[in-house]
């Protein structure tokens, strides 16, 4: 595969073209388009549709040296074939030197392959990054796919998936579907033996351990350990990983694991909150990237939050957009998310302009449009008497006058708005009603 990867790498087909002379308009903006399509394709191994493209290009505008590059193509194709070698044993190619069977890659949307290849990207970069597309775009296929490819191309032996239990049945469940082929073991339940053997099969014979947060609070000196030496990960990724942006002994655990890649997975978009950001790079980083918290407080969190500050100078606000801007550059290159908004609105710009393109991945389904219908309900009779009668309460207008949390009335007050039958037996004697009479049980119209 690298030496394909070789071969691909040599053809420079779109350089700027010299020599010709320029078209005007429309003409000019189709030829670039076209120009900027074969680069694409080139550089992701799909040299036949390339060619294509670059021949229409030529037909639009005539120039020498694109001609030339044309030729040089034709005879690269006429010696290896129209697909790559990898092709032949049911390999793709998806670009940049990364190759995925082809089940997979045709399974892939197009927003997925270009994460899987952001992961890729990572990877030669020796760093660690954090996805965070919108839930219902396929993280963790986008993870599985980069997994599978890793693993074939023997760039990695082991990983280890950290997640919440309630996530562990869907990701044995999507491993298995997706990537059938990869060893796969958990690290969890009662027996701590099983665990252990689990846990040291891995490590010694490679592939990925799925275990869970909790239990990374309670053993992860055991995970980054292996025969009483530091034992280090291929890769660590954290699933639903926005749990560690703050101090807890989960962060500690997993900041303990040694891993010489690290990935997070969040739905929950990065928000404004500085020292949770600090925290979810300093993660994927190990602190190479945005320096220690204090540090980090000094050059970024306080000037970019006195900016925002009412009483804010303009050099104050000036420094802190300026601020704000490098970081956010800082990053930018670590962090990717995409919403479906966005993912629906090139999908039908791709079904426009490129209905060629859409054969080398799976197209999204049209969703209807959705639509929220709020119903608004009224309490019956018995609810209003039982909601009026807690009100009334002294402990009730004693909290309003207090800065006590106001929590445990308003839970009383939900389930007396849901049904009174929903009502503990302290709630119930604070009414000075009996669970079994009428009172609770008449049916709530």
């Amino acid at each position: 595969m690298d030496d394909t990867s070789s071969r691909i790498s040599n053809i420079h087909l779109n350089d700027n073209q010299e020599g010709s002379a320029s078209p005007g308009g429309d003409a000019q903006e189709q030829f670039s388009r076209l120009i900027s399509k074969g680069k694409r394709l080139v550089s992701e191994g799909r040299i036949q549709e390339a060619l294509q493209y670059n021949k229409k290009a030529l037909q639009i505008c005539y120039s020498e040296k694109l001609a030339k590059k044309i030729k040089k193509m034709e005879a690269y194709l006429a010696a290896h074939g129209s697909e790559s070698e990898d092709e032949d044993n049911g390999m793709m190619h998806l670009g940049k030197g990364f190759y995925l069977y082809e089940t997979l890659y045709h399974s892939l949307y197009a927003h997925q392959q270009e994460g899987v290849l952001w992961l890729w990207s990572l990877y030669r970069r020796n760093k660690g990054g954090i996805l965070g597309d919108d839930m219902g775009l396929g993280k963790t296929i986008q993870v599985i796919a980069f997994l599978s490819g890793m693993f074939d191309m023997q760039k990695i032996q082991t990983v280890l998936i950290v997640l919440p239990v309630a996530l562990m049945v869907n990701w044995e469940k999507e491993l298995q579907k997706w990537a059938p082929g990869l060893k796969v073991v958990a690290f969890h339940g009662n027996s701590k033996r099983e665990k252990e053997r689990a846990l040291h099969r891995v490590q010694k014979r490679g592939g990925i351990c799925l275990t869970t947060y909790g239990l990374v609070v309670t053993s992860w000196e055991m995970m980054g350990q292996k025969d009483g030496r530091e034992f280090v990960w291929d890769y660590m990724i954290l699933d639903e990983g926005h749990k560690i942006k703050n101090p807890t002994k989960t962060s500690k655990g997993v900041h303990a694991i040694p891993a010489q890649h690290r990935i997070i997975l969040t739905g929950t978009p990065v928000q404004n909150n500085l020292k949770e950001l600090w925290a979810l790079f300093d993660f994927v980083h190990q602190g190479s990237l945005l320096g220690t918290q204090r540090t980090f407080k000094m050059e970024f969190e306080n000037p970019i939050t006195r900016a925002r500050e009412k009483d804010a100078t303009v050099g104050e606000k000036r420094l802190g957009l300026e601020m704000a801007e490098t970081l956010k550059g800082m990053i930018a290159p670590y962090f990717l998310r995409r919403t479906k908004a966005e993912v629906k609105l090139r999908e039908q710009h791709a079904q426009s302009t490129d209905n060629q393109d859409q054969a080398k991945h799976a197209v999204m389904p049209s969703m209807t449009r959705k639509n929220d219908l709020i119903v608004w309900t009224f309490l019956g009779e018995t609810q209003l008497n039982i909601y009026q009668d807690f009100l009334s309460l002294d402990s009730v207008k004693e909290l309003l006058m207090t800065s006590k949390s106001p929590l445990v009335a308003l839970t009383v007050l939900k389930k007396i708005c849901d049904h009174p039958r929903l009502l503990s037996t302290r709630a119930c004697a604070q009414l000075g009603i009996d669970q079994d009479d009428g009172y609770v049980t008449t049916q709530v119209q």
